[in-house]
């Protein structure tokens, strides 16, 4: 009897230290994810872009974001064109959207081709001489449109190769694309002009590189 007791009274004393004892943390929760899209914080870019010509600079680098189930890229870019190709050198500073319904598989292999991809984007052009390579010639109001900004749209496609996954899983692709595409001044000015020019002469092609971080 006397040993059924202190069994009972050693258990008492043990079980509420037992109780109070630290668990392990638990399991942070995994971020949303969208098609393999983890969710970050805003400032930190989804890819990196490198692209030449089309209507963006010369040479253009520029980061972005990807949304919409990895459809849709939002890119911020930066562009240059020297004074060697153009009346002033020049700084653009452009915003871009490009939505690409598509998504191909080449088999088995880590190769993917996005078919179509449309898309829209304003720039602004940054430069000392632009409105001094103007002014005095010609009358007020004769170009009725502004010099440093534009607005375009263009359609292209996406050449991709799947890179290792990044260690949370997340997918990562290097791409090769093109844009084919023109702006508000090139339209107005063919339409102007429509014997003169034909569409060929107002389409800007860009070529540019994506890698995703």
């Amino acid at each position: 009897m006397r040993a059924l007791l202190l069994s009972l009274l050693l258990g008492a004393a043990v079980l509420p230290a037992l109780a109070a004892a630290p668990t392990d943390p638990p399991t942070p929760p995994v971020p949303s994810t969208t098609d393999g899209l983890i969710a970050q914080p805003w400032y930190r870019p989804h890819h990196l872009i490198g692209q030449v010509a089309g209507g963006q600079g010369m040479v253009t680098v520029g980061v972005g974001y990807t949304t919409l189930r990895g459809r849709l890229d939002v890119d911020v870019l930066t562009g240059y064109v020297p004074r060697k190709y153009s009346i002033t050198p020049m700084g653009i500073f452009t915003g871009k959207a490009t939505y690409s319904p598509w998504t191909l598989g080449l088999g088995a292999s880590r190769w993917q081709v996005r078919p179509l991809s449309v898309g829209g984007l304003v720039n602004y052009t940054a430069s000392r001489g632009m409105n001094a390579s103007l002014d005095g010639k010609y009358p007020k109001g004769y170009y009725w449109w502004p010099a440093r900004s534009r607005a375009g749209a263009f359609v292209g496609g996406r050449v991709a190769y799947e890179l290792p996954t990044k260690a949370n899983g997340q997918p990562r692709t290097a791409s090769l694309y093109y844009e084919l595409g023109t702006n508000d001044l090139y339209l107005v000015s063919l339409y102007s002009n429509i014997k003169a020019l034909s569409v060929a002469d107002i389409l800007t092609l860009g070529i540019g590189v994506k890698v995703d971080l």
